[in-house]
C-alpha cells in the first residue's frame, strides 16, 4: 500500500508545473525556422569572419566593389578613380546614359538588389545602388581592358603595388557584383565578351603555365582552341555565372566526374599513406595532368609492374596564392551543392600530401608545383594551414585514392621499398649487395659446370691412365 502510494504521489503534477510545461509545448509547435539568404553573393561564413585572419584574406586592401565594403575609409583613393575610369571607358555621355537607363530600370534592379544579402541594400536607395554597380562594372572592365590588357600608360592614377591588389581584390567572395551587370555593360560597349574574359580567368586559374603539348597535338591545336572558345562560350551565355569568383570557380573545376556507385563504396575505404615521399618510396611517382580542372587526379599503372603514377593539376604558389584558396573555399562553405566542393577537396588532398619540405621538393621537381613563394618549408606550412579543419567532399578523388592504397598496402611493392631504403639510397651498401649477387652467380655457376660439366675428348684417355695407374 505504501509502495502504491509513493507510485501515485511521483506522477502527480502542479498546475504551476502544467503550465510551464504548456509554455515549452507551445514554442516548440510555434517556433520558426531561421531564415535562408537566397543571397548569391555571399558573405563569408560567420566561422570565417570571427578569425584574425577574415580582414587579412577576405576584406579589400585597395577597391571595394559591390555594397558589402562600400564606404570603407581606406578605400577612399581608388573610389575616388572610379569616375575617372568610367569616363576613360565610356568615353561620351550617351554612352554613360544608355548604361545607367538600362540598370536602373525598376525590374533589372530589384533583380540585382536580390544578389546580395538585404541588409546591405536597404542603405542605398535606387539611383545610389545603380551608380555604385555602373562605377563598379566600369572600373572591372577598364581594369580587364587595359590594366590587365598591358596598356598601363592609361592608368598612371594606379602605382604598380596597388594594381597588384586590385588584381587579388576582384577575386574576394565579399567583393563581387553579378556577372549580368559586367555582360550587360560588354554589350552596351560592343565588347566581345569571351575574349576579352577567357584570358583574365585563365590567368587565376592556379596552374603552372600550360601543360606540355605532344607534337600531334600542334597539329589540332587549332581545332582545339576553336572548340574550348566555343565550350567556354556556352559557360557564359547559357549557364551566366553570378559573378567573377564563381566564374573562375567553374573554370577550375570543370569536367568533374559525376560519383559512381564504386566511388561511394571506395570513399569509405581508409587510406593509411601519409605523403609524397612515402609514396614515392613504393614506385608511385607523380606527374602534372593535361588538363588544369582540379577536379582531375588520376591513377596509372607504370611500365614495370612495381611502378604507377599519379597525375595531380599542376598549381603555382605565390603571394597571391593563399587569398584566392580560401575565397575559394568560402566560397564553397556558401554553396548548397556539397559536390562542388571540388577546391577544399584538392587542397585536402595536397595537405595529406605535404608533411615536410622534402615533399613540396618531390611535387616540384615532378612539375607539379612551382613554388614562387619562398622556401620549400613555407610551401608546406601555407598548405598545412588551409587544410586545417577542412572537410572535403568524402567521394571526390575516391577512385584515385583507392588504388593508391592498393598500390601502398601491395606486398611487392613494400619488398621494394625495404630494398630501396636499405640499398638504392646507400651507395656502399649497393655496391656490397651487387658484389654478394655477383659472387653467388659465380657460385652456381661453378657448382653446376661441377656437376653437369659436359664430356670432352681427353676424358677417355685420363680415364685409361686412371685405370692402369699401377703399371
Amino acid at each position: 500500500m505504501s509502495m502504491q502510494y509513493h507510485t501515485l504521489r511521483s506522477i502527480e503534477v502542479t498546475n504551476d508545473e502544467l503550465e510551464d510545461e504548456q509554455w515549452v509545448i507551445d514554442s516548440i509547435i510555434k517556433a520558426t525556422p531561421p531564415s535562408s539568404s537566397t543571397a548569391r553573393i555571399h558573405r563569408a561564413p560567420e566561422m570565417v569572419r570571427e578569425t584574425d585572419d577574415y580582414k587579412k584574406y577576405y576584406v579589400p586592401k585597395v577597391v571595394s566593389i559591390g555594397p558589402y565594403h562600400f564606404g570603407n575609409e581606406k578605400l577612399e583613393m581608388v573610389e575616388k578613380l572610379k569616375p575617372v575610369f568610367t569616363m576613360k571607358l565610356l568615353s561620351n555621355k550617351e554612352t554613360l546614359r544608355s548604361l545607367y537607363k538600362k540598370f536602373g530600370e525598376s525590374q533589372m534592379v530589384k533583380e540585382l538588389r536580390s544578389f546580395y544579402e538585404e541588409d546591405f541594400t536597404t542603405k542605398f536607395c535606387n539611383k545610389e545602388f545603380t551608380k555604385m554597380l555602373l562605377m563598379d562594372s566600369c572600373f572591372i572592365l577598364f581594369y580587364i581592358l587595359y590594366i590587365f590588357g598591358g596598356k598601363h600608360e592609361d592608368c598612371r592614377e594606379l602605382k604598380g603595388h596597388e594594381i597588384v591588389f586590385v588584381h587579388q581584390d576582384l577575386f574576394l567572395l565579399e567583393n563581387q557584383i553579378p556577372f549580368k551587370v559586367l555582360k550587360e555593360a560588354m554589350k552596351v560597349l560592343e565588347i566581345d565578351c569571351v575574349s576579352k574574359m577567357k584570358p583574365f580567368i585563365l590567368d587565376n586559374i592556379l596552374a603552372s603555365g600550360k601543360p606540355k603539348r605532344k607534337w600531334f597535338d600542334y597539329v589540332l591545336r587549332t581545332r582545339r582552341d576553336q572548340c574550348c572558345r566555343q565550350e567556354y562560350e556556352m559557360e557564359i551565355i547559357d549557364n551566366e555565372p553570378d559573378h567573377l569568383l564563381q566564374l573562375l570557380h567553374r573554370t577550375l573545376t570543370k569536367n568533374a566526374k559525376v560519383p559512381t556507385k564504386d566511388s561511394s563504396t571506395r570513399s569509405n575505404y581508409r587510406c593509411t599513406f601519409r605523403n609524397v615521399n612515402e609514396l614515392v618510396d613504393v614506385g608511385i611517382h607523380f606527374k602534372p595532368s593535361d588538363t588544369m580542372s582540379l577536379a582531375h587526379v588520376e591513377f596509372f599503372i607504370g611500365k614495370w609492374w612495381f611502378s604507377a603514377n599519379v597525375e595531380l593539376p599542376p598549381i603555382t604558389v605565390d603571394d597571391s596564392t593563399k587569398p584566392m584558396l580560401l575565397n575559394l573555399i568560402a566560397y564553397e562553405m556558401c554553396s548548397h551543392d556539397a559536390h562542388d566542393a571540388w577546391v577544399t577537396s584538392y587542397i585536402c588532398l595536397l595537405d595529406s600530401l605535404i608533411d615536410h619540405p622534402e615533399d613540396v621538393k618531390a611535387l616540384r621537381k615532378a612539375g607539379v608545383l612551382e613554388n614562387s613563394l619562398g622556401s620549400d618549408k613555407e610551401v608546406a606550412k601555407l598548405f598545412n594551414e588551409i587544410g586545417t579543419d577542412l572537410v572535403p567532399n568524402s567521394l571526390a578523388y575516391s577512385d584515385a585514392k583507392y588504388k593508391i592504397q592498393m598500390h601502398y598496402e601491395s606486398w611487392r611493392n613494400t619488398l621494394f621499398s625495404q630494398l630501396k631504403h636499405e640499398y638504392v639510397k646507400s651507395p656502399w651498401a649497393f655496391f656490397a649487395l651487387v658484389g654478394a649477387l655477383i659472387a653467388l652467380l659465380l657460385s652456381g655457376v661453378q657448382a653446376y659446370f661441377t656437376v653437369w660439366s659436359p664430356k670432352s675428348e681427353c676424358d677417355g684417355l685420363c680415364t685409361l691412365l686412371k685405370n692402369n695407374h699401377h703399371l
